[in-house]
């Protein structure tokens, strides 16, 4: 996967994710409620929206719908890629999270002041459990394409491989404030904004 791995090179080479990818996934947990919920006691109705979410509330973070407008990833002997996106949906509901991705909004991704661009066309989602200041992420499904085009070639690659590098996995921990929050796990950096839409 040559052309892929060139734009994506130093974050496929960050070990703690390279690790991470090659262990078989954690399993769910299916059978214990998601700690974070804000009412432990399922309801027939949506949860609270967004107001619910303001710092220090740790039933409430993350929890909703999010605009994702960036994300970091520190590689091989501190070098860093930077991803600038402008529609990728994120939403954190009852202890599951989903990204979606639009290939018509590229993701601007820098890395050693080199910048590309890579199509993303699909989703991934995962699960989470505990407290703000300590999560823990499980990398779920993924579905859709990534493209990348170089010297007039586009080659196209399964979503399993960009859910590799960006999906939230392992031990994390969240922040949220007024209309914004931020999930790191391991290398991994995201930040977002409240979708109001």
């Amino acid at each position: 996967m040559p052309i892929l791995r060139r734009p994506l090179a130093l974050l496929l080479a960050v070990p703690a994710l390279v690790a991470g990818c090659s262990a078989a996934p954690a399993t769910p947990p299916a059978s214990t409620p998601p700690a974070i919920s804000a009412n432990p006691t399922p309801v027939s109705t949506d949860p609270a929206p967004g107001p619910t979410i303001t710092d220090g509330q740790a039933e409430g973070c993350p929890f909703g719908d999010y605009k994702a407008t960036g994300f970091t990833v520190t590689g091989v002997n501190g070098a860093t890629g930077k991803g600038t996106v402008t529609d990728v949906e994120v939403t954190f509901h009852n202890g599951l999270y989903t990204f979606e991705f639009d290939e018509d909004h590229p993701i601007t991704l820098t890395i050693d002041k080199r910048t590309e661009q890579v199509r993303i066309d699909g989703d991934f989602e995962g699960a989470y459990t505990g407290q703000p200041d300590a999560l823990m992420f499980t990398r779920g499904n993924a579905t859709g394409t990534a493209k990348v085009k170089r010297n007039g070639k586009t080659q196209s690659y399964p979503m399993r491989e960009v859910a590799a590098i960006l999906a939230p996995r392992g031990k994390g921990s969240a922040v949220c404030a007024a209309g914004t929050a931020t999930i790191r796990t391991g290398t991994l950096t995201w930040e977002f904004v409240r979708d109001l839409d």
